[in-house]
């Protein structure tokens, strides 16, 4: 076997994992804030609107399953530069003044590029850090989180201090998404194809028999799609059972923000449960529980909210650290994982 990546490549290969994490959540979660300024100015109507919000989403399980073959083509390296490139481009014409198409094409191709980089990284992490995925991943997932909330919370203050408005809250992290380019393109020279540990093989789901028929990875395939749902489902329904439940909108908002604080807080417990006995598989289940525990707790005792938010939050952190571990733990080499990854995400999502 192959020996594993020398420290200053393990370095340079976490700060590349780290500034794909900064870009993949911005562009999305700015844009719920500024929605009402963005429909006043072009007239969108309220489907309008929500189909903005959605699609996304959509175009994510649509381009999560052509990533493998993208990856087998360009090389991780390379597919990670097109997707940041995509992204950077993306978010400008997205805000750019002219046509209302560039909102909707730019919101199309954010989405791809997106998606592209969500499934690559569990392939880096597998190849560049085999012995501390779980930890990886956790950082990875805790970076995504924190500046996805930075997105969303600074969006509105932006936008009202620019003439240009919603177009800055929108279009300004192309700025981040060029400094992550700076540190990505120079891997594609210096990171040969068959990188340290890309011969690694190890028992678990491979390409052997067509995944779409591996029953693993279709049981990894519903983890990430029940965690997904129940993370999207929190985000959207917790703040109006909140408010039938009497619950201010305001005091439902700052709840959320208790739920975010404590998704990253799963997001970094979760390696230390992985490591303990007895390991992935009972804190795989741990999500559940703590979910359902909150949802029904906050239904039945309402006064100890914070608590029940604190609990879903928890769940919801500790969930996707899981899902993205098992699939480079479980892909039995560095040729299934892209694809692996890019059926759990698909599907998933």
């Amino acid at each position: 076997m192959t020996r594993g990546p020398d420290v200053p490549s393990r370095g340079l290969a976490l700060l590349g994992i780290v500034v794909l994490a900064v870009n993949l959540r911005p562009a999305i979660t700015a844009v719920g804030p500024v929605l009402p300024l963005l429909g006043d100015e072009l007239r969108l109507s309220a489907f309008e609107l929500g189909l903005l919000g959605a699609l996304p989403v959509a175009v994510f399980a649509l381009a999560s399953s052509i990533v493998g073959h993208l990856v087998r083509r360009l090389g991780v390296e390379r597919t990670a530069v097109l997707a940041l490139g995509v992204l950077a481009l993306a978010s400008v014409l997205r805000s750019w003044p002219g046509p209302e198409a560039n909102l909707w094409v730019g919101t199309v191709l954010i989405g791809a590029a997106v998606a592209v980089g969500n499934v690559t990284v569990p392939v880096i992490v597998k190849r560049d850090f085999p012995t501390a995925t779980p930890l990886v991943t956790g950082i990875y997932v805790a970076v995504l989180g924190i500046f996805a909330g930075l997105a969303a919370a600074v969006a509105v203050p932006l936008a009202a201090a620019s003439p240009l408005s919603w177009r800055l809250s929108l279009g300004g992290w192309a700025v981040l998404t060029l400094l992550a380019l700076a540190v990505w393109v120079p891997r594609t020279r210096s990171v040969p194809e068959a990188a340290a540990g890309t011969t690694h093989s190890a028992p678990g789901v491979t390409g052997a028999g067509g995944l779409w028929r591996n029953r693993d990875a279709w049981l990894l395939s519903c983890y990430m799609g029940v965690q997904s749902g129940a993370f999207y489902l929190s985000l959207t329904w917790l703040p109006t059972v909140e408010q039938e439940l009497g619950f201010s909108d305001v005091a439902s908002g700052w709840h959320m923000f208790v739920l975010q604080i404590l998704a990253i807080g799963g997001n970094l417990a979760a390696p230390v449960l992985m490591r303990r006995r007895p390991g992935v598989r009972f804190t795989a289940t741990l999500p559940g529980l703590f979910m359902a525990t909150g949802s029904i707790g906050l239904v039945l005792v309402p006064g100890a909210a914070v608590l029940w938010m604190c609990v879903i939050g928890l769940g919801t952190g500790l969930s996707f650290v899981v899902a993205l571990t098992l699939i480079a733990v479980r892909a039995g080499d560095l040729h299934t994982a892209p694809r692996l990854s890019a059926m759990a995400q698909s599907v998933g999502y």
